[in-house]
């Protein structure tokens, strides 16, 4: 029975000292000694051990960085090796360029320009009914569409200083009342007769000319404890006609200045201006 565990140690052994030799199990000793590995290596003569504080080994990343490709060029045709035992003159070119200011590079034709484009409003006029009917069949020529609006627009003749109406004739009772009694009595109840009917049965305390002279009365007024007073614009009864023209061409202005040469005592202006 001894013999055969004996025989049997004996074969396993045999089997695993095989398979060490053969390198089934992996290197071998005398591999992981790498006595032949040092044999096998690819251009060894490229190789150079340089500490971590090395000046050559700081000039050659350098000069590596600065021969690097530029994008879209083939890496494996611009790149040159460098030795391990001097910088090339090329690469001592290189590393001086770049410390060198690099100068702007101007846009090339193939880069698209964005044009801006700003809205813009044109406004042409005041015509009368018959004028503005004339420029209107010639603006039509145009066929701007909706670019085109036409307003009315009336001229501001004055400006009235008022107290805004409130709880019908009744209110506009007590206003008064309390008028007088501040000693004021320049002042008027706006009939039901007016055409505005937004300002029937206010109080209107007086008519100026500017609207800079309504303001100061109202000042004034404010000094004496009237609080509520306001200002509103009079226009005359004949308006004017206004024409806006919106994000027009070049070609679309000039044919617009073309067709007011026709109309000289107009004005062409931005609007709101």
């Amino acid at each position: 029975m001894k013999l055969k565990l004996l025989f049997w140690l004996l074969l396993v052994g045999n089997v695993v000292l095989f398979g060490l030799s053969r390198g089934y199990f992996g290197a071998s000793a005398t591999e992981r000694r790498e006595p032949q590995r040092l044999t096998q290596q690819l251009r060894p003569e490229l190789l150079s051990l340089l500490p971590a504080n090395s000046e050559k080994l700081a000039s050659q990343l350098r000069a590596q960085a600065a021969t690097a490709p530029a994008a879209g060029t083939d890496a494996a045709a611009t790149a040159t090796p460098v030795a391990p035992d001097a910088p090339t003159p090329a690469a001592t070119a290189a590393t001086a360029a770049t410390t060198a200011p690099t100068a702007p590079t101007a846009p090339t034709a193939a880069t698209p320009q964005l044009a801006a484009v700003t809205p813009s409003c044109t406004e042409v006029g005041n015509f009368t009914a018959a004028d503005a009917r004339r420029f209107s069949e010639q603006l039509a020529s145009l066929k701007l569409g909706d670019k085109v609006v036409q307003k009315l627009t009336q001229d501001v003749t004055s400006h009235m200083v008022f107290i805004p109406p409130q709880d019908g004739r009744d209110g506009a009772e007590r206003r008064i009342a309390e008028l007088r009694r501040l000693g004021i009595g320049d002042f008027y109840v706006i009939p039901d007769s007016f055409p505005n009917p937004a300002l029937r049965n206010g109080v209107s305390l007086g008519i100026f000319r500017t609207e800079e002279a309504a303001k100061a009365y109202v000042g004034q007024l404010i000094s004496r404890g009237v609080r509520s007073a306001r200002i509103i614009a009079r226009r005359s009864g004949a308006g004017k006609q206004v024409f806006q023209l919106r994000d027009l061409s070049p070609e679309a202005r000039t044919a617009l200045d073309n067709i007011k040469s026709a109309f000289p005592d107009q004005e062409i202006r931005a609007c709101g201006a």
